[in-house]
């Protein structure tokens, strides 16, 4: 096995000793005593498993020998010297109780336990103090460590310890912390739900490979690692949290949930569950589908399903469908004999003005944005065509309304519908409705499992749509996967999805370990939430004690500007600072598109390419800073992101609640696209 630490440092050595480390695992392979590998032990290491081989004059690799089992551990490959001072003083041991690899230093940790504790304040009542010995041992705390741990009596001494105590153990101590018990942090942290010993002792390698590992991969050969080394290093595809795997294989009976906020790895664990399903079809008929609600996430989506089923299960690729949802809709409805339109913004626009004449206010007491709003909230994605469904429907987010005020509303309803048939037009929502009644007639096939990303934006009438797509009323296993977050909920209304009659309630899992922003940058956006009640998109509110990012960063740079102008002032000098820095045009994010910005940008010398609606962005392929709108950049990540927000007009809570709260949204979403650095430029005002 190999460690995720070696595979990053490979992109850093020189290329042929690359070929060589490549050589040296498939000679390891096939002889692990042969005499031309210069197996030894490395004598003044403090753990005696400490092997070192030559990878050539110049280069050592640092392996752990196993003491029970066959499974050799690559961990680090380094100039002669380098590499043994790397792992003099660390340990490598099998945790006996989770059955986890651990690195440590112990003399590290505890000098550094003995240095933080006196910094702060200690917290009489903090969770970690109340564990005793054989708790902390249970939680996966190495034996040496657990005097250092226990001296930690506050969050921010157990925030100075994490990047010395084992990855592991950290993040089950965080959830302790957070107010857990040992075993839900256990579970939380590691996908552990039973109590029992994992290893003999901490040279036991022989259940390494199926234990809860977060940064070791079995890597079957040359060939493998070739296949890895020649390609991007894309360390979602190679590795998964041992909670995200234990998700990805869960064998449900019925329909299941995942949700968690923003950049935790929802559509990650997405993507190898519609692999790992499609690699277990045995009916060579049967098809897996993935959709979500917007075309470039569909896009992006099904360019690395391909790429994912290329290194797990090649086959599995050609038995996955990826479209998005109005996609999924449009041909639903031409297999079902409707030839009509997608009726276009400026088409509705025009009927609309046909329909609300000057007098509507005076005759119904609504203005027209009212009876707009009230039609494209409610009437239209619930396709409700009667008034008698009208009056019945449950209008969550909207202003109360007597039964004599709809049958008032009803009239105007009616008219945009029937100018919307005589031109044989339909909305999205509309279509969605079609969809759904074509599916009623049983003209289009069933698929074995079917997966939802972005089911936060989905409506009533969309996600009775994917029910029915799905085995759901045959009974068979994983029928549905869907995956959301209501912090990202910028297109609809909150519809649980037990309205729909899809019940999750005992199948549902949240994922709180962010991998794509820092501490920082969550944080940060969390906040732009502020006074926002997020749901679990099944009708309870949703909490985010225990989220945490598992790299930390420089703070935000919130910036007040007067204007366009000095806008972008602020953003052209940052974007030059990154590019001083060493990131590359394309790592970088501007967002919204303003002309003030591309053509400062321009001046500065620095190239842009605008992000283009139903295409993938072409990544290193194409030099320039991305521009694009804040939907459109939904689905995407950046190194860095500069938001320039000065002069936005917010909707207030009185004026449109739905508005204001997606408008909130709509923000968090895009602060989240950013990974390491992140600027928001908002008005002085």
């Amino acid at each position: 096995m190999i460690h995720r630490n070696l595979l990053q440092e490979l992109g850093s050595l020189p290329a042929q000793t690359r070929k060589k480390v490549s050589e040296m695992v498939d000679k390891f392979q096939r002889d692990s005593k042969a005499p031309a590998l210069h197996l030894e032990p490395y004598k003044e290491a403090v753990d005696d498993k400490v092997r070192s081989v030559r990878v050539d004059q110049a280069y050592r690799a640092i392996v752990i020998a196993p003491k029970q089992g066959d499974i050799y551990l690559l961990m680090h490959v380094d100039h002669h010297d380098s590499a043994y001072r790397w792992c003099k003083n660390k340990r490598f041991e099998v945790h006996q109780s989770t059955g986890a690899l651990q690195v440590f230093d112990v003399e590290e940790v505890t000098a550094v336990a003995k240095e933080v504790a006196p910094k702060f304040e200690a917290d009489t009542s903090y969770p970690l103090r109340k564990l005793t010995d054989e708790e902390l041992f249970h939680a996966g705390v190495p034996t040496p460590l657990i005097p250092a741990v226990k001296a930690i009596q506050s969050d921010d001494a157990l925030t100075a310890l994490k990047d010395y105590l084992p990855k592991d153990a950290y993040q089950v101590l965080f959830f302790v912390s957070c107010g857990q018990t040992v075993d839900q942090a256990l579970s939380e942290a590691l996908g552990l739900t039973d109590g029992k010993e994992k290893a003999a002792g901490p040279g036991d390698f022989r259940n390494i490979e199926e234990a809860s590992n977060l940064d070791l991969v079995f890597v079957d050969g040359q060939e493998e690692l070739k296949q890895i080394m020649a390609s991007s290093f894309d360390e979602w595809r190679i590795f998964l949290h041992p909670y995200q795997r234990k998700i990805v294989q869960w064998d449900v009976d019925g329909p299941m949930k995942i949700n968690g906020a923003a950049g935790t790895g929802k559509t990650v664990v997405l993507m190898h569950r519609a692999v790992h399903l499609a690699s277990r079809l045995t009916d060579p008929n049967a098809r897996v589908l993935v959709t979500t609600f917007t075309t470039n996430l569909s896009v992006t989506i099904k360019g690395l399903i391909q790429r994912l089923a290329e290194q797990k299960c090649p086959q599995a690729a050609n038995r996955i469908e990826v479209t998005n949802l109005h996609a999924l809709a449009r041909t639903i409805c031409t297999r079902g004999g409707w030839r009509g339109k997608v009726a276009g913004g400026s088409v509705i626009d025009e009927i609309w003005q046909e329909v609300l004449t000057p007098t509507l206010a005076v005759k119904t007491e609504f203005t027209a944005d009212f009876v707009r709003e009230e039609y494209e909230e409610v009437i239209d994605p619930m396709g409700i065509t009667s008034e008698d469904d009208y009056l019945t429907a449950v209008r969550t987010g909207r202003p109360r309304l007597s039964r004599t005020q709809r049958k008032q509303l009803w009239p105007q309803f009616s008219s945009i519908q029937r100018e919307l048939k005589k031109r044989n037009l339909l909305t999205f929502d509309g279509l969605i409705h079609q969809a759904r009644l074509a599916l009623e007639k049983g003209d289009f096939p069933h698929y074995e499992h079917v997966l939802v990303d972005e089911i936060q934006d989905f409506g009533i009438e969309a996600l009775r749509l994917i029910k029915m797509l799905s085995p759901i009323k045959q009974g068979t296993r994983n029928p549905l996967t869907v995956v959301g977050d209501g912090h990202q909920r910028i297109y609809k209304s909150n519809i649980p999805l037990s309205r729909a009659g899809i019940e999750v309630r005992g199948r549902s899992r949240r994922l709180k370990i962010n991998y794509r922003t820092t501490e920082q940058i969550r944080t940060c956006a969390q906040r732009m939430l502020e006074g926002v009640e997020v749901d679990d998109l099944d009708g309870d509110q949703a909490t985010t004690v225990g989220d945490q990012s598992v790299v930390k960063g420089p703070e935000p740079s919130i910036q007040r500007c007067g204007g366009a102008e000095e806008e972008a002032k602020v953003v052209t000098d940052w974007v030059k600072n990154l590019l001083k820095d060493g990131y590359a045009s394309h790592e970088i994010c501007v967002a919204p598109i303003k002309p003030h910005l591309r053509s400062a940008l321009s001046s500065a010398g620095i190239p842009t390419l605008e992000l283009q609606p139903n295409a993938g962005d072409p990544e290193s392929s194409e030099a320039g800073v991305r521009m694009g709108t804040l939907y459109r950049i939904k689905g995407l990540e950046f190194k860095a992101v500069a938001l320039g927000l000065t002069g936005e007009q917010a909707p207030t809570s009185t004026e449109n609640p739905l508005k204001a709260k997606r408008h909130q949204c709509l923000r968090y979403v895009a602060a989240t696209r950013a990974r390491e650095r992140l600027l928001i430029c908002t008005s002085t005002k």
